[in-house]
């Protein structure tokens, strides 16, 4: 009876991936994807005896946290170090230099502080399935492929891929800000073509403490507009043979889909391992997703958070 022996904040490993010998395997034969805690239990004393199991990772205590006391003037790097080394995580922080106003971190989730100085730092934050806490800049490789998908290409073939081409998610006007003494640095950049076709203004606000002056924050914003004013495609590839490697934020290639070939960010992923086999989905998108941003809120509710029942855990499903 497995619901006698699960209990509230016990520790849990997922691994997936595929044994070389289905009679005689090992952890050791399988892909670490996922480490945290039981957050609840959800036994089924039915035909199906089954028991769900709620958890989440390590980020957990971070988002349910409020940061509510005013400590002596630190840069983002000292807070970080400061909140997450009481959970006991290892760190992985990339020092800072600039002071912070207090007003960034008084009065928030301690996980809102954290994604607020990493947007602050043009930085990512998040805690990884070996308990570390990441706070630094992207790493290059982070632009490696980890995987090519294949339709309709003969024996290649390995999903099926539906896209979406709108304009959601698109800007048409990126304003670069940062506060110093108090004292709001600010520029703008605008697409006033993409603006006539969208009939509206869609503004995206940066924080960046390297605007020094309103010129730079300009000359900033100049830069990123481009990027950020293109449509963005999205799509879904379905029913791939699983791959426990592919995860948030991870590129893959698409290729056999005309002029929708080409590379691809993951913004979600879903693991299915039951009797049908173990299938991999994945939402796409062609431009990386928002720093961060699926970290950004508190995405491990009851009903979104369930481990073996195949609904979505953060940001991905297992």
């Amino acid at each position: 009876m497995l619901s006698d022996w699960f209990r509230k904040n016990q520790e849990v490993r997922i691994y997936l991936g595929y044994a070389p010998e289905p009679n005689w395997w090992s952890v050791a034969d399988l892909v670490h994807v996922f480490t945290g805690k039981i957050d609840g239990i959800s036994p089924s004393f039915r035909n199906s005896m089954t028991c769900k199991i709620i958890g989440r990772d390590y980020s957990a205590p971070l988002i349910d946290t409020s940061f509510t006391v005013a400590y002596a003037a630190r840069t983002s790097s000292q807070i970080a170090k400061m909140l997450a080394g009481k959970y006991g995580l290892k760190l992985n922080i990339t020092d800072t230099s600039e002071i912070i106003e207090r007003d960034m971190y008084q009065n928030r989730k301690e996980w809102e502080v954290l994604q607020a100085l990493a947007d602050l730092e043009g930085f990512i934050c998040h805690v990884d399935k070996d308990k570390t806490f990441h706070f630094g800049p992207r790493q290059e490789s982070d632009e490696e492929v980890e995987a090519e998908l294949y339709y309709r290409s003969r024996l290649k073939s390995n999903c099926q891929v539906d896209f979406e081409d709108t304009a959601i998610d698109v800007y048409n006007q990126i304003t670069v800000r940062h506060y110093r003494k108090k004292q709001v640095i600010e520029g703008s950049a605008k697409n006033d073509a993409l603006i006539e076709q969208i009939g509206q203004v869609k503004e995206r606000v940066i924080y960046n403490s390297k605007a020094k002056t309103n010129a730079q924050a300009k000359e900033m914003a100049q830069k990123l507009l481009p990027e950020f004013s293109r449509y963005v495609v999205t799509g879904k590839a379905m029913n791939m043979a699983g791959n426990p490697n592919l995860f948030c934020e991870k590129k893959v290639a698409v290729k056999g889909c005309g002029r929708f070939d080409g590379n691809y960010y993951v913004e979600r992923f879903e693991h299915t391992l039951n009797s049908s086999g173990f299938i991999t989905n994945l939402d796409l998108t062609n431009l990386r997703p928002d720093t961060a941003q699926q970290y950004r809120q508190d995405l491990y509710t009851k009903d979104s958070a369930i481990l073996g029942s195949g609904n979505k855990l953060g940001s991905g499903t297992i």
